[in-house]
């Protein structure tokens, strides 16, 4: 059914910042609750009939409430004649109707990124900013419920007082049991979890039993994400709380509990005993060029905001020029300069930590384009995160090797080239290290190309070795500074790419899957 108005017939829509309906022509306002009374012989309990219309572009299938339209696709921002059918679809159970209007969500995104230099121009027009459209998310309600039951624990407690250590042992009782009810997990294939969990949480307390009036005016997201994707994570979390306020009741006692999952869900026994679906308002802005999009999201109930922002080159290289330039002009008026040697050996290091950066921005954008922390996509595949010693052990070794590195590259400045081959060897030796790692997140991804610039650091930093260890051959500072401006050009490279890379890391491919449902834009 349609949203109309009951004086003039026309369509109304939800007006954020009233809380009421609102007609587009004769500016008659009641609330929902109202309108319902007075239209309910149309309501139907478990259905209720949209416009559905179909994007050419990318396949996103928007529905609207009757005598609204849908002008062009929001999602792709493809303008293309939309195809249009009526349908029906279920209803939710329960909804959080907007309370951020889209003006608010304009000044939180316009305060975000008021300082930020090198965002592409467009992302700062206003005309841009007024494709803020008001979308209603999908999410799962999951309950879970902890049969009662009392559990016995081995627990220690180890300490020292005076001249003597103690160690106690005891049983640690605890009874547990009860319900979790209604936890929230993203029910769109569409949008990204990890999106979702950067404006989360809803504050459930504020949700409604669902009424299709709140979305006169707005999009709803179409469910595509199964139940049972989360059910198990549900279950799983559920019982790691119940873990979680053992070991805080237990206060100084360190309690013994198991440590595979299998073991802590059959101890605890935690078992799913329903799921609904809600729907959740965000505030939903998307950037497009050429054929990669990148969406900003503001949680529609609180503000909190999240931001894809790229990076323009053109403003990149302006803003890092002209501090360039200073740095020189400062640099220029020192008494003194670094020698030929120091320059190239400090470089080499600097080479090095690019390549590192470069590595990093890689393995984020493979993990992204393989789903691993989205749930929503083919149940996710949740990376296995290293273990917290093995991973501090590991980085503190690789910041004494960087360390080692600049002792040796400051030794030249007593006018000693000795040091000259082993700070290029050492680097060399990191760099055919983050070669391999390079080309093994680069085989992970669509564009393969990222690992090229390593292809120049290791001839530079190769031949930095062999002019360091053979310093007789090479007495002209020349050489020297030529290395250096072999590193300077390789940590570009690496600018260059990881500027592309970070790119594609907050952007994503113009959808060519998303389903979508929804009517024009809030009026707020």
């Amino acid at each position: 059914m349609g949203i109309k108005c009951p004086n003039c017939g026309g369509g109304m829509v939800f007006d954020v910042e009233k809380r009421k309906l609102v007609c587009a022509y004769c500016d008659t306002a009641c609330t929902v609750h109202e309108y319902r009374q007075n239209n309910a012989a149309e309501y139907v309990n478990d259905n209720y009939s949209v416009s559905s219309y179909r994007c050419k572009n990318c396949g996103a299938e928007l529905t609207a409430p009757e005598e609204q339209t849908v002008a062009y696709c929001s999602y792709c921002g493809g303008e293309a004649m939309l195809q249009q059918k009526q349908t029906e679809t279920i209803r939710p159970k329960r909804i959080i109707p907007f309370i951020k209007t889209k003006a608010e969500a304009i000044a939180a995104y316009e305060k975000a990124v008021k300082k930020v230099l090198y965002v592409p121009k467009e992302l700062k027009d206003a005309s841009f900013l007024e494709g803020f459209r008001g979308v209603y998310l999908p999410y799962w309600n999951i309950d879970v419920e902890i049969p009662p039951k009392e559990l016995t624990f081995k627990g220690t407690r180890t300490y020292t007082q005076g001249k003597y250590d103690y160690h106690e042992t005891y049983d640690v009782k605890a009874q547990i049991g009860g319900q979790v009810e209604g936890a929230v997990y993203d029910a769109s294939s569409a949008f990204d979890d990890t999106l979702a969990a950067q404006i989360a949480p809803f504050d459930q307390n504020g949700s409604r039993a669902f009424d299709e009036a709140y979305l006169a005016g707005f999009y709803a997201d179409k469910v595509t994400a199964s139940p049972e994707v989360y059910k198990g994570l549900a279950a799983e979390q559920a019982t790691d709380k119940v873990f979680e306020n053992i070991n805080k009741k237990a206060g100084k006692v360190t309690v013994s509990v198991p440590l595979s999952k299998e073991k802590r869900r059959e101890t605890i026994g935690a078992k799913v005993t329903g799921e609904r679906v809600s729907l959740f308002p965000v505030w939903f802005l998307t950037w497009r060029r050429k054929d990669r999009v990148a969406y900003s999201v503001m949680n529609g109930q609180s503000g909190k905001i999240t931001m894809d922002l790229p990076v323009d080159m053109k403003q990149f290289f302006l803003f890092s020029g002209i501090g360039a330039l200073v740095l020189f002009l400062v640099l220029s008026l020192l008494p003194a300069f670094l020698q030929p040697m120091t320059m190239a050996a400090l470089c080499a290091v600097l080479l090095v930590l690019s390549g590192r950066i470069l590595n990093g921005e890689l393995r984020h954008i493979r993990l992204q384009e393989q789903h691993v922390y989205d749930y929503g996509i083919e149940g996710g595949k949740k990376a296995k995160p290293k273990g917290k010693a093995v991973s501090c052990l590991g980085a503190s070794l690789v910041w004494v090797v960087y360390g080692l590195m600049i002792l040796l590259a400051f030794g030249t400045t007593t006018g000693s080239d000795g040091t000259v081959g082993p700070t290029f060897l050492l680097a060399l030796i990191c760099q055919i290290v983050l070669t391999v790692k390079l080309i093994r997140n680069a085989a992970g991804m669509r564009n393969k190309t990222g690992f090229l610039p390593t292809v120049a650091a290791l001839v530079v930093l190769a031949l930095g070795v062999y002019v360091g260890i053979r310093p007789e051959v090479f007495p002209n500072d020349a050489w020297y500074y030529g290395l250096a401006c072999g590193c300077l050009l390789g940590i570009l490279l690496n600018a260059l790419f990881t500027i592309g890379r970070y790119n594609d890391l907050v952007t994503r491919p113009v959808p060519n899957f998303f389903r979508r449902e929804g009517a024009n834009n809030a009026r707020s």
